[in-house]
């Protein structure tokens, strides 16, 4: 890889399948595999932040500034 760079090549990677370097025009790689890692960190750590943002709301109790005087009065729905 390193020779290939220092003749001045700039398309030439690694296939992460087999290990060897090719250039990338012909094996069809358009894109490299720490791009794709980092596109799956990310996205698993905005699932993992909605997931908590909707458990911490739903764990909260509804109700205002003045919770004592609504949970004594009673409940026509019941």
């Amino acid at each position: 890889m390193y020779a290939k760079i220092n003749d001045g090549s700039c398309e030439f990677g690694i296939d992460v399948r087999d290990g060897q370097v090719k250039n990338v025009t012909e094996a069809n790689i358009m894109d490299s595999l720490e791009s794709k890692s980092w596109a799956l960190k990310l996205a698993f750590d905005v699932c993992l932040t909605l997931l908590k943002v909707d458990q911490i709301i739903m764990s909260k109790p509804a109700g205002g500034p003045n919770t004592q005087a609504n949970q004594a009065a009673p409940n026509p729905y019941r």
